[in-house]
């Protein structure tokens, strides 16, 4: 199957997101990217209802397992992110913040990236899903954590540090264990041209999500202190 390479490719168009450029530009310091963090609530507290709706559908009852303790690894991953928002001073987004204008492209790749979930018909789309969200995360986080470490923040963050960054990267014996599931399925034109239709989705909302995130970062609103 030739999902791995396309994602190899799709990933290098993504670390040319302007985000990216802005992040290791030296412009911005904690503060401002205290905005990024915040504004990437919608996402981050979505995305565990996406794994959970998506290990749902799965129909073989060995992958299910597979992909359940991929999911159980990735538990718990908001409350360091909720934990963050408290070490930069900042409140929880309320519901009012979360639909407010500033939010709104992360919240329409959110709800761009959950539909495939029920767009997808196969136990091996569900999984490529799940490969090509891991595939999008690498590159915000490998960014991201080269940001709070060159300012010296990663002793104070959990989810925007190398400490989350070296869990996702430890996931080698799911992707192990999915690629020679993968390596079983002989797909046919039609049915290789919409897997890699629906990769290009997901990094497209990616990419949407990213550019909100930049506009943001450099039109910051004014945020609340944690009380």
């Amino acid at each position: 199957m030739i999902a791995q390479e396309y994602l190899k490719a799709k990933q290098t168009t993504l670390k040319n997101n302007q985000l990216f450029h802005k992040l290791d530009s030296g412009q911005y310091n904690l503060k401002e990217f205290a905005l990024l963090a915040h504004n990437i609530s919608f996402w981050v507290m979505s995305f565990q209802d996406l794994l959970r709706i998506n290990l749902s559908q799965m129909t073989d009852k060995e992958y299910y397992q597979i992909v359940r303790q991929h999911l159980l690894e990735d538990v718990g991953h908001e409350k360091w992110f909720l934990d963050d928002l408290k070490a930069m001073d900042l409140e929880q987004p309320n519901l009012q913040v979360l639909y407010s204008k500033p939010h709104a492209a992360v919240r329409d790749a959110t709800f761009s990236l959950m539909s495939e979930v029920f767009q997808a018909n196969y136990d091996y789309e569900r999984i490529i899903i799940i490969l090509t969200l891991e595939s999008a995360g690498h590159i915000f986080f490998e960014n991201v954590t080269n940001f709070v470490e060159k300012h010296n923040y990663h002793h104070e963050l959990k989810y925007f540090s190398n400490h989350h960054l070296g869990l996702e990267k430890s996931h080698e014996l799911f992707e192990e264990e999915i690629q020679a599931y993968l390596n079983n399925f002989q797909l046919n034109y039609e049915e290789s041209n919409k897997l890699l239709n629906m990769i290009d989705r997901i990094f497209k909302a990616f990419e949407l999500m990213f550019n909100g995130l930049a506009i943001a970062l450099s039109n910051p609103p004014k945020l609340e202190a944690a009380i």
